[in-house]
């Protein structure tokens, strides 16, 4: 048992350190403008999407906002609907599998994170959070097939830290499976 608290404690970080450091799973807000003085607030958002419903990047934003506010359902609902509107959007998987990580749906985060890995196949924090839905799921071969993923793009990518990271949560994963 304490080594599953462990195993969760260090994939949660690493998914964390990922979301903040991946440029193309990460969002950037554009530096605001003078005249832009705060960020957008869901109700703005809700404003915004009133007046054009197919706005993805609205939707995104909406969810990320929820999800700091650890509304996880509000947050998966727009995530969601911006998938539902782009089936690429590779953010909205990525986000929408947090927040299912969070309400310990550990299977939908799992299909989640399949998308994030068909859409961008070499990011090797797709497979270490997969690895976390999978443990969760209880298919511990199945985690520590991601993690190997992953340890190999970290390490084709030059990501010495979270590499190193993942070759630890490996020997975890490991020992526990024996």
């Amino acid at each position: 048992m304490m080594i599953k608290k462990y195993l969760s404690l260090q994939l949660s970080i690493l998914t964390t350190i990922a979301i903040v450091s991946s440029p193309l799973l990460a969002s950037a807000a554009p530096d605001p403008s003078p005249t832009e003085s705060a960020q957008p607030t869901i109700a703005s958002l809700n404003v915004a999407l009133q007046q054009n419903p197919q706005d993805v990047d609205a939707y995104v934003e909406r969810g990320i906002l929820h999800a700091k506010l650890d509304r996880n359902l509000p947050a998966i609902a727009d995530y969601t609907e911006a998938i539902r509107l782009d089936p690429n959007r590779v953010l909205a998987y990525n986000n929408r599998a947090i927040a299912k990580l969070n309400l310990r749906d550990y299977r939908g985060a799992y299909l989640d994170y399949t998308q994030v890995v068909r859409i961008l196949p070499e990011k090797a924090i797709a497979y270490n959070n997969r690895a976390t839905a999978r443990q969760g799921m209880g298919d511990c071969k199945g985690a520590i097939a991601d993690l190997k993923i992953a340890a190999a793009l970290f390490q084709l990518q030059g990501d010495s830290l979270n590499y190193q990271r993942t070759l630890d949560n490996l020997r975890v994963f490991q020992k526990s499976k024996k």
